[in-house]
């Protein structure tokens, strides 16, 4: 599984430049914004969540908005959606609770999770997310966000979630 010092060197593999930004472990979104008010770029919401067949979704918003798992059940095609514990977390994205980010699908090598990014999130040009742990945080250009999904054979779906 990669962690975030792999993740970093297959982000210079690609050729993705990023500004990577190293604080104190944030386990919420109002925790990172104290700490980065002044970052350009969005803060992501990362959620991890299933249905009762297992079947699994990133959904990342923008960190400033709550979401209403049932309207995204209906927006994704799912059934009743619910958060994923901390070992399914682990076991499918190598990550820990606080630190689940989109770039986690680099481990996802059986392409169990399937990806939604809230519209507000595409429409900016950066995009802010840890880098596999909860201490740093990575802003990547959209586009370069969009070619490193597509390295790890995942689709990336956007729709408005919130």
């Amino acid at each position: 599984m990669h962690d975030e010092k792999s993740l970093l060197a297959e982000l210079q593999k690609l050729g993705i430049p990023y500004q990577y930004v190293s604080h104190p472990a944030v386990f919420t979104s109002d925790q990172a914004n104290e700490i980065m008010p002044e970052h350009r770029g969005r803060h992501c919401k990362n959620l991890l969540v299933k249905d009762k067949t297992d079947r699994k979704w990133m959904l990342t918003i923008p960190d400033d908005t709550k979401i209403d798992l049932k309207k995204a059940a209906e927006i994704i095609g799912a059934g009743r959606l619910s958060f994923c514990s901390a070992d399914e977390m682990m076991q499918t994205l190598g990550v820990t609770p606080g630190s689940v980010t989109p770039l986690a699908v680099i481990n996802d090598t059986r392409n169990q999770v399937t990806m939604y990014l809230d519209t507000d999130i595409m429409n900016m040009e950066l995009i802010q997310c840890h880098p596999m742990i909860n201490t740093a945080t990575v802003s990547i250009a959209r586009d370069d966000f969009e070619k490193f999904i597509a390295s790890t054979g995942h689709d990336l779906n956007v729709a408005k979630l919130v």
